[in-house]
């Protein structure tokens, strides 16, 4: 517990800081708000459903929300696959000359590989994301190609940190299209349900966000006979 509270001061303090240094509305230190479920139907399967909803800054002006469902199977012990799919609301109007609210549907393919180096867990996370856009002023349908490294380590039976960073192309100029820079701790509420809490840093072309990841995850097991 020890640990708990002193980590949990650091990362108070990382946020405040952050979120003080704040200038612009283009900086401002916004939240995303998780919830996740991972609904295991065979020893294979597994229906996952999340939804969030994205703030520009601390606990308003909404940004985007966002349902995500998909179907992942586990191939081996290392590599599981699945498909998805992804509706977003976006409102931009927060930002200046930016477009009014519009809609976005999303086709998913995800291929992991996980693997372990002692205690430290590896996950490799490559997406295939077809955005389809239902709006007059933003009617350009594109393909983003999605790489994530993920390294996670416990710190204490239930507690453990996590640092990853992901990669967005286009598979059309310009090629590069942002980056994710992230960091947070997980807490086993019990083994069925976890909070996490981190940042993330969002690096664009010409633009940069600073998010709070604030999320919440729960575990069912449907399988009429378990292991």
């Amino acid at each position: 517990m020890k640990n708990l509270s002193t980590l949990t001061t650091i990362a108070l303090l990382f946020i405040v800081t952050i979120a003080s240094a704040q200038n612009t509305a283009e900086d401002e230190f916004g939240t995303w708000y998780i919830l996740s479920t991972n609904n295991k139907m065979t020893d294979n399967l597994t229906f996952n459903l999340q939804s969030q909803v994205r703030t520009y800054e601390l606990a308003s002006e909404i940004e985007q929300f966002k349902i995500r469902t998909s179907l992942n199977y586990q191939f081996t012990d290392k590599v599981s696959g699945a498909l998805g799919y992804a509706y977003f609301r976006t409102d931009p109007s927060y930002l200046a000359e930016t477009p009014k609210k519009f809609t976005e549907h999303r086709l998913v393919l995800d291929v992991f590989y996980k693997d372990a180096l002692k205690s430290l867990n590896i996950t490799h996370r490559y997406r295939a994301e077809q955005r389809l856009f239902n709006d007059e002023t933003t009617n350009d349908d594109n393909l983003w190609l999605r790489y994530m490294l993920k390294l996670s380590h416990p710190i204490t039976e239930k507690l453990s940190v996590d640092v990853y960073d992901e990669i967005f192309l286009n598979t059309t100029s310009p090629v590069f299209a942002q980056n994710w820079l992230g960091a947070g701790l997980t807490y086993a509420i019990n083994k069925d349900l976890r909070f996490r809490a981190g940042y993330q840093k969002i690096s664009l072309e010409n633009q940069s966000f600073d998010r709070l990841v604030l999320s919440l995850n729960l575990k069912t097991d449907f399988r009429t006979s378990k292991n």
